[in-house]
């Protein structure tokens, strides 16, 4: 298990393993352990630990030190000697860095780099300083020491902006994550946008303070080092420094190293004309420092200071520039001697493959827009250029670079042979039959002309081919020399061309193909005013045998006079179904709007069926709403909900006035489940319960009014139960027997049958979801009556215990309508772990374990949440773990099993026995038991499979077993959280194993 050197508590600990405490009694140690060729910790590892130790135990020591002297810094807070010391371990960290800000930033989460910061300026100033509002200070009149911290401060500054810009991910801490605990390095988002929008603000007070110390020229810098700061002692009254104690450096150094920061913000920024003048400083004092010997504050590296010269067009002496390089500077220079860099390329292959695709493209469409100008055909040495490298390169050849060539004409192929030309005598003899092989391909494939006859007239690339090769070059060569008759090759075969006259049928068959293709009300009604002139007979809606609309619409359609309304209405009606089939949802709305608004200009007109038809198109739009919030549920970002639901309620009241057109059946059955999953129970079971619908709906909501009140303490009634029942009972599986007077004698049942089957597929509702699973649960085991293939959820047992004629019913299909529900209810609450859990158990008894593990798997992944937290037995209980285990002993994954009993509440030794013990071909074949030998943490079982591997000679497995339990032996004496932690860690990584396994 992993141990942390630097926290006490933590066992087995090494004799030199030195702990944090003792830097504050012993200052030599520091020294030492930094002096050391690879310290472990590091550096900036001490520094991270010093500044979260008051993080994680409080400091008990109330002796303190005076924050200042002063009078005006009286009412400051007092530190503790403790605090002090850490903070003053953690700057001479810092200082024996040498203030590399480049491993601080680096290393550091930005808030430690801010407290340290914070840090120096109270040691320096003896005063508290809020970053980024520190004080403005007098840069004539200020101390070395507060010099260097003002500067360093300044540079931090401008470093962390550019850091941030670059690199918008967190930086990874060295400390591994335990799982449930959170990592005191850890930094939210949020907290990293606030510093960063406040070190913003703050911005031009530090450039301006930066240029003006750069102005300054009676300055001696110095820089705070390792001995400056003095650690306290039991003693200490007052936090004092060695400020004589710093290193001296010379003024070239202390500037260049702060024109280089300024530099690189200013070209982060795009201040092309700032960024060039502190490139140019810059460049001219390290001109002037001795780089022989290692620097103490500037740690400029010549080679990036060279890239930003040429990047702000400085001139660099004795410079040599890659292929890259050039590259850009020939990109720059309007492509001059572009291809020259190439045919260089394809020898050195060091320009990167998508700075060439990109070059390309790039000049493609310049010439396409004309807004470059180059050769006619640089075009194409690039291409070839390109193809050539991919060639060579063994890469997939995106780019139709066959066609240009072809379009190209003999130039083409001219180039094509001169791009491999250039690099047939500097190649090796791979790339050599790389070529070979893509050339002998292009001749076999007879896409470009001439081909064939060009190779065996080029010496050099004639001779990349053997005797049999050259043969199959010298038949295709043959075979596109011969001659073909002129008339194959043209369309003139002297026939006359013959002129057809259009009749005028054609035309209005014409237009009828445009109306059924169109989408666009306006163009519609456009191309119905223009086919009414044509004195067509036949009505419009036989244009499309797939405009059926229904029979409440039709038949007030079709009340209509005839004429543009009458057809009008009829076509978008029909367009609009048409894309509600397509879940084009908004553009059937539209349709309903244009037709309703010119409905409504022919409503003054008195006619009863227009008054109706603009109210049916209303109900019908309503519909659309509705379809549309069910297909993308939670749909509140779509319309305002609440709206919706008064919409619903209003349609629903249509039902009570005799007066008033009635909406048809289907808008008040998705009237009544939109309300049922917006929650309206009260509402819903206070309407008249004419049809079937409306009673099961009432019936569901009367369940999920009892769970919300009474949380499951009472019974439910029992009208959803019987309803449920009747669809699957004995008389919904027969054909119904008629009547004399020839009805159905059971419509009211098939009527119920419909109502329920199509209410639980619309049920979105969380609650009405939870009652309607956990009754189609309970069923199924009724029906099934074996206790150990029961499914298992909430509210089981507030459901009845006893069907009466349980044989009638067929237990399969309610098995397969709960699959349905479930898979439904998963769509929309992925992480619901209860519902997880009874899909993994419907998968159990159905006999499908592998689906099974996998739902069992994802349960435990979120109750534990991606396995960074214990695994509450609260919601994965031991007959989960027993039904995983049963799961793999039927898929022959028996160590697998034998691991996951150590997770039930009493370790199963028997059955973990057993399954060791079980056919080792299929346990090897089956799970690699190997790498799951690390996941056992109870020694029981690990000394049963010593056993079990000294009886059947398998030495390798044995010695692993061995060597498991020592390591676990060595940590015995771990306290019992310990323990429970290194349990806890073993579980988690052999449940993530297992979800790689069926999950993934």
């Amino acid at each position: 298990m992993d141990v942390d050197l630097l926290r006490p508590g933590t066992v087995p600990i090494s004799p030199d393993t030195i702990l944090w405490f003792e830097f504050l009694l012993n200052p030599s140690l520091l020294h030492e352990h930094l002096s050391k060729p690879f310290p472990d910790p590091s550096p900036t590892d001490l520094i991270v630990k010093f500044m979260t130790i008051n993080l994680e135990q409080r400091d008990s020591d109330v002796k303190t030190v005076d924050v200042d002297t002063n009078e005006q810094q009286q009412n400051l807070n007092k530190w503790s000697l403790k605090n002090l010391a850490l903070k003053i371990l953690s700057l001479k960290v810092a200082a024996y860095l040498k203030w590399d800000l480049d491993s601080l930033e680096t290393k550091l989460s930005l808030p430690m780099q801010i407290s340290l910061l914070q840090d120096l300026f109270y040691v320096v100033t003896e005063t508290i300083v809020e970053i980024p509002m520190i004080p403005e200070y007098q840069l004539n009149s200020m101390s070395d020491q507060l010099l260097f911290t003002v500067v360093l401060y300044h540079r931090w500054h401008l470093r962390a902006i550019v850091c941030k810009s670059l690199n918008s991910r967190q930086i990874k801490q060295p400390f591994a994550h335990i799982p449930g605990t959170q990592e005191v390095t850890y930094v939210p988002p949020a907290v990293t946008d606030d510093i960063m929008r406040k070190l913003e603000t703050y911005l031009p007070n530090t450039i301006n303070t930066l240029n003006a110390v750069l102005e300054l020229n009676d300055i001696s810098p110095k820089v705070l080092s390792f001995e400056t700061f003095v650690m306290l002692t039991e003693d200490s009254t007052e936090c004092k420094q060695n400020w004589e104690n710093m290193y001296s450096i010379s003024i070239e150094e202390f500037k260049c190293q702060i024109h280089y920061d300024l530099a690189v913000f200013h070209l982060l920024r795009e201040d092309y004309e700032s960024a060039k003048r502190h490139v140019s400083g810059a460049k001219k004092l390290f001109e002037k420092l001795d780089t022989s010997v290692p620097l103490i504050y500037c740690t400029v590296q010549k080679e990036y200071l060279d890239g930003y010269c040429l990047a702000c067009e400085i001139p660099v002496e004795n410079i040599k520039t890659d292929l890259v390089q050039q590259m850009h500077s020939s990109i720059k220079d309007q492509y001059t001697n572009i291809v020259q860099v190439l045919q260089a390329d394809n020898v050195s292959r060091e320009i990167p493959q998508v700075y060439r695709d990109n070059l390309e493209l790039d000049i493609q469409g310049g010439m396409v827009n004309r807004k470059i100008i180059v050769a006619r055909d640089l075009l194409v040495q690039i291409q070839c250029l390109n193809l050539v490298r991919k060639v060579l390169e063994s890469e997939i050849l995106l780019g139709d670079y066959i066609a240009e060539i072809k379009t190209a004409g003999a130039k083409g192929l001219s180039t094509l042979f001169w791009a491999f030309g250039s690099v047939i005598d500097k190649v090796t003899e791979l790339d050599k039959r790389r070529i070979s092989r893509f050339l002998l391909y292009l001749v076999l494939s007879g896409e470009i002309d001439g081909l064939a006859s060009q190779l065996l007239e080029d010496a050099n690339l004639r001779s990349l081919f053997n005797e049999e090769e050259l043969e199959e070059v010298k038949r295709e060569a043959e075979q596109n020399d011969l001659e073909i008759p002129d008339l194959l090759t043209n369309n003139e075969w002297g026939i006359q061309t013959v002129t057809y006259t259009q009749n005028s049928r054609v035309d209005i068959g014409t237009l009828e193909q445009r109306i059924i293709l169109s989408y666009n009300p306006h163009e519609i009604r456009e191309l119905l005013i223009h086919i009414a002139s044509t004195n067509r007979r036949k009505p419009i809606w036989r244009v499309n045998n797939c405009w059926v609309l229904p029979i409440p619409l039709q038949s007030v359609v079709m009340s209509l006079p005839r004429g543009l309304l009458q057809n009008y209405s009829y076509v978008l009606l029909a367009k609009s179904r048409e894309l509600v089939t397509t879940k084009d949802f908004v553009g059937a709305k539209e349709m309903l709007n244009i037709l309703q608004q010119e409905v409504q200009l022919n409503v003054a007109g008195g006619n009863s069926s227009i008054f109706k038809l603009c109210q049916l198109v209303a109900w019908e739009a309503l519909l659309i709403e509705i379809l549309h919030c069910l297909y993308v549920w939670p749909a509140n970002n779509i319309c305002d909900m609440q709206t919706l639901v008064g919409e619903c309620k209003q349609c629903l009241g249509a039902l009570q006035a005799t007066d008033q057109v009635i909406p048809r059946q289907e808008i008040i059955e998705y009237c009544i489940i939109f309300l049922l999953n917006m929650a309206e129970w009260d509402y819903l079971t206070t309407i008249e319960k004419r049809w079937s619908y409306s009673e099961f709906a009432a019936a569901i909501s009367t369940v999920c009014q009892d769970i919300v009140k009474h949380k499951g303490s009472r019974k439910f009634p029992r009208e959803a139960w019987d309803m449920v029942l009747a669809v699957f009972g004995p008389g919904s599986q027969q054909p119904q027997k008629r009547s004399n007077s020839g009805s159905s004698g059971s419509s009211a049942s098939r009527d119920a049958i419909i109502a329920v089957s199509g209410a639980l597929s619309r049920l979105r509702e969380p609650t009405a979801l939870t009652a309607v699973t956990s009754l189609l649960a309970r069923l199924h085991n009724v029906l099934r009556d074996e206790s150990s293939l029961e499914l298992h959820t909430q509210y089981l047992n507030l459901w009845p215990a006893a069907v009466s004629n349980s044989n009638s019913y067929n237990t399969r299909t309610i098995g397969e309508f709960l699959f349905q529900v479930l898979s439904q209810a998963l769509k929309y609450y992925p992480s619901n772990v209860s519902w997880l859990k009874l899909m993994a158990d419907l998968n159990f008894v159905l006999g499908y374990h592998e689906s099974a593990m996998k739902y069992y798997l994802e349960a435990t992944m979120v109750a534990s949440d991606l396995f960074s937290q214990p695994v509450p037995r609260t919601q994965i209980d031991d007959l989960v773990y027993r039904r995983m285990i049963k799961c793999c002993e039927h898929l022959q994954c028996y160590t697998q099993a034998a691991v996951l009993c150590q997770f039930l509440e009493e370790v199963d030794y028997a059955l973990a026995f057993k399954m060791m013990s079980s056919d080792r071909k299929s346990c090897a074949a089956a799970d690699a038991m190997d790498a799951y030998y690390h996941c056992i943490w109870d020694t029981t079982v690990l000394e049963f499979l010593i056993y079990l591997h000294t009886k059947r000679g398998e030495h390798h497995r044995k010695q692993l077993a061995i060597k498991i339990i020592g390591l676990l032996e060595l940590n015995s004496n771990n306290n019992e959280e310990i323990q429970r932690e290194a349990a806890n860690i073993r579980k988690a990584k052999f449940l993530r194993a297992l979800a790689k396994q069926y999950v993934y």
